[in-house]
C-alpha cells in the first residue's frame, strides 16, 4: 500500500500499546485537487475499543488533512442499523450521513438459463 500512490505517511497513523503493539489505525488519502481526505481503513483491536482511540487517530487524522490544506473529509463506511459501532465513531467526529447505497438483486426461477444478448429465446 506504501508504494500506491497517493499514499502520503503523514495521513497513515496508529495508536500504539506502551509494549509497542498497534492497537487503533486510521488511513487517510487526501486529494489534493479537491482538498478532500478519505478514511479507508480504520480500526481497533477487539481488546481495545470503547477507549476512545479510533476517534483520537481519526482527529489526528483530520488534523493531517486540514494541515495540507483540506477542507472537506468524507467516510464510505456501513453504518446501518445492524452495524452501529462506525456510525456512533464517525458522528461523534461530526459526520452526518448524506448518502446511502443500496445493493438490489434479482433471482432467477429455477430451470431458466439465460439468453445472451442478440439470440431469441428458444
Amino acid at each position: 500500500m506504501r508504494a500506491t500512490w497517493p499514499y502520503r505517511p503523514e495521513f497513515d497513523l496508529v495508536v500504539a500499546s506502551p509494549g509497542g503493539d498497534i492497537v487503533a489505525y486510521c488511513q487517510g488519502w487526501y486529494d489534493e485537487v479537491n482538498r478532500t481526505g478519505v478514511f479507508e481503513p480504520v480500526g481497533t483491536r477487539p481488546d481495545h475499543r470503547r477507549l476512545g482511540l479510533a476517534r483520537a487517530v481519526c482527529a489526528a487524522v483530520l488534523h493531517a488533512f486540514a494541515r495540507a490544506g483540506g477542507h472537506r473529509a468524507v467516510v464510505q463506511a456501513r453504518g446501518d442499523a445492524a452495524y452501529p459501532v462506525p456510525r456512533r465513531l464517525y458522528e461523534s467526529l461530526g459526520f452526518a450521513a448524506y448518502a446511502r447505497t443500496y445493493t438490489y438483486t434479482r433471482t432467477r426461477p429455477s430451470g431458466r438459463t439465460p439468453v445472451p444478448p442478440g439470440q431469441a429465446p428458444t
